[in-house]
């Protein structure tokens, strides 16, 4: 069984303690692949723990909220953190990388590309063509939309795979490297639901 690092939320709560929770939504989504999700270990000082994830097939860096450069708060900056050491980590091994929403927000910042806030994108739908590609399975699919910012320049060495109306890109993938972007959300997208995760499992297979 493949295992697979899943990047936390955190919350702050009322003594000012910093919290780590995983996305329970995309862990059920995720457990239909037949992977085991390894929690991520974090020190006294909150401080990651790379050790916990060496031996991991590959990583998530999963949706929900925004990166520090769109709102810069202690959460986020927490949060960009450890994401972004995590993503050097499974880069510099060539391990397969998948981000999702903010995660894909969060790669794109790491290689300097600029997001842009976009109307018309949450709690939406977007019907897209894909361009033929060798991880998303099908030419079509109807995603969800829960975001605000986008981008529509990618890094050098990225293709662009799908985009709405607008030019927001929707889903993107490494020439080379091991890695996939969506600015979705997999684990909300009912009607497209088995062929995304058919596409995932080929990813990270």
């Amino acid at each position: 069984m493949k295992t697979l690092v899943l990047s936390p939320k955190i919350s702050i709560d009322k003594h000012k303690k910093i919290n780590f929770h995983i996305d329970q939504d995309l862990s059920n989504f995720l457990s239909l692949l037949k992977v085991k999700i390894l929690p991520v270990v974090f020190k006294n000082n909150n401080k990651l723990d790379l050790n916990s994830v060496k031996y991991a097939h590959g990583l998530i860096l999963a949706g929900g909220g925004d990166i520090s450069k769109i709102r810069k708060n202690k959460i986020n900056q927490i949060r960009d953190n450890y994401e972004k050491k995590l993503f050097n980590h499974f880069h510099k091994k060539n391990k397969p990388i998948l981000g999702i929403c903010r995660g894909f927000q969060l790669i794109a910042d790491l290689y300097k590309i600029k997001l842009f806030k976009v109307r018309g994108h949450v709690r939406k739908s977007h019907r897209l063509i894909i361009k033929k590609n060798k991880y998303i399975l099908c030419k079509k699919l109807i995603v969800n939309s829960f975001h605000n910012y986008s981008l529509r320049d990618l890094p050098k060495n990225f293709v662009n795979l799908s985009s709405t109306n607008d030019g927001s890109i929707e889903i993107a993938s490494h020439k080379s490297k091991r890695i996939l972007c969506l600015m979705f959300h997999p684990e909300r997208s009912m009607k497209s639901k088995s062929l995304i995760l058919k596409s995932i499992k080929k990813f990270f297979k």
